[in-house]
């Protein structure tokens, strides 16, 4: 195996070696995401480029001493990005952020899930856009990264009353393959907050991943938002690891 099928190989082996943390990128390296996505190999590190959103999205994993080897090829510009703190450390000569917040990666213990809990919820399918697009609006704390394709491709679980969405939650993405998924888009309306609606949707869409054996069950959350904390460790989530999310300009080498 060589040449570019060779190096998504490799890109693809050494992203396994922490299913939890790499979770994005084995995803991206999936149909129909790899046609978008880039991957620089090195010995004991790999970069993956998500060129999907905009700006493209930045992940490192393996040895920190191979991250501005690996990155050589990288073109100057704006990135977003999720990096740990070791490789965000061996960038910081090059990488000048506009935006940066400390995450937790959480992973899904599915002994703790909560089964005699996992209150109902609808579920939410492409005619359900207007409603949750709606329920989004323009609020400050909305999620910045739902596209309406994971509507359709996703599980998404919403909660209404009186007819109207007052809460939803769904999945960033969902990989066969690699058997690894990510919740998301998770929002409750803010005059609805404090009822648990954005529990049971959430509850709703984690018992589907599970239900249906994906190995590897993600979400990220910032770790100053302390009830969505409760909210996801009461569903069974753990932290995983700390790192850094933003958006800024990356220099060359």
């Amino acid at each position: 195996m060589t040449g570019r099928d060779g190096q998504l190989h490799r890109a693809r082996a050494l992203l396994e070696q922490d299913r939890v943390w790499c979770a994005y990128a084995l995803a991206d390296l999936e149909p129909p995401w790899v046609g978008e996505t880039a991957w620089l190999v090195g010995t004991a590190a790999v970069a993956i480029l998500f060129r999907g959103l905009t700006p493209p999205f930045l992940f490192v994993h393996g040895d920190p001493s191979e991250t501005n080897e690996v990155l050589q090829g990288l073109p100057q510009g704006r990135y977003q990005y999720s990096l740990l703190g070791a490789h965000r450390s061996q960038l910081r000569a090059r990488l000048h952020s506009t935006r940066e917040l400390p995450m937790w990666r959480m992973v899904l213990r599915p002994e703790s899930f909560p089964w005699q809990h996992a209150a109902e919820a609808e579920r939410l399918g492409p005619r359900d856009l207007g409603a949750l697009l709606d329920l989004f609006g323009d609020h400050p704390d909305r999620p910045d990264s739902f596209i309406p394709s994971q509507l359709e491709a996703g599980v998404f679980f919403g909660v209404r009353e009186d007819g109207r969405l007052v809460a939803a939650a769904g999945t960033h993405f969902i990989a066969e393959r690699p058997s690894v998924a990510a919740i998301g888009s998770v929002f409750t309306h803010p005059d609805r907050r404090g009822h648990g609606f954005g529990g049971r949707a959430s509850a709703a869409v984690a018992r589907t991943l599970v239900e249906r054996k994906l190995g590897t069950i993600v979400l990220n959350v910032a770790m100053d938002n302390g009830p969505a904390l409760d909210l996801y460790r009461a569903l069974g989530f753990w932290p995983f690891c700390g790192y850094y999310e933003g958006v800024g300009e990356i220099t060359a080498a």
